[in-house]
């Protein structure tokens, strides 16, 4: 109950701020265009190859990855984890590009065009960034569902992972920080709609229990 009732406000928060984006609110443009800049701006050669490679690949590469490796080595837990992934990103990604087609908010243009470090499909928008809404319900689902003894070193890297992906993206100039902000209010939601929508979930988590005893 807790999980949905925050997934709700979650839900809510989103939908506040894409209003504010829709609408073009001054105040706020002018807010996340200083942010941008601001992050964007601050360029150290070394960091700027470690942030592409975490633009480039902390998405599918990670998290694919995750997925499977929780589904062949992670036992009951791990493999119950990778399935709320799964249904996670099933419905993150095509609610995500239907939000950017709907909202259509352009991309940001860097005040200085080498700054711009990560090329964006042609023609796709902005908002919600889909790297934050995939790291993000990632991130929250192995935090809340894989959590025992040292499991929860890998979710918590996988969470300093989410966070350096959304911070990325700003700085390789590919989204705006309210970009991220929606990307992470609308993945945080959905993950935690998952997690709460679980406990109907019984027939395919004993499939996986009586997987586990065979093995055993």
């Amino acid at each position: 109950m807790k999980s949905a009732i925050v997934s709700g406000l979650l839900f809510l928060g989103f939908a506040i701020l894409a209003s504010l984006i829709i609408t073009h609110n001054d105040s706020v443009a002018r807010w996340d265009l200083s942010g941008f800049n601001i992050i964007n701006g601050s360029h150290i050669k070394t960091l700027d190859k470690i942030l592409v490679i975490f633009s480039q690949y902390g998405r599918e590469v990670v998290w694919g990855g995750i997925i499977i490796l929780l589904l062949i080595f992670g036992k009951n837990q791990g493999r119950k984890t990778a399935v709320l992934l799964i249904i996670a990103f099933l419905i993150l990604v095509p609610t995500g590009y239907f939000l950017k087609d709907e909202i259509d908010r352009p991309r940001p243009t860097p005040l200085v065009l080498d700054n711009l470090l990560y090329k964006a499909p042609e023609g796709e928008p902005a908002f919600p960034s889909g790297h934050s809404l995939i790291v993000s319900a990632g991130a929250l689902i192995m935090l809340l569902r894989y959590n025992h003894g040292k499991q929860k070193i890998l979710s918590l890297l996988l969470a300093a992972e989410a966070i350096t992906v959304m911070y990325s993206m700003i700085y390789v100039g590919a989204h705006y920080p309210l970009d991220v902000v929606g990307g992470l209010l609308w993945g945080t939601a959905v993950g935690l709609a998952v997690i709460a929508s679980s406990n109907y979930m019984t027939p395919v988590f004993s499939r996986i229990d009586s997987i586990g005893k065979k093995k055993s």
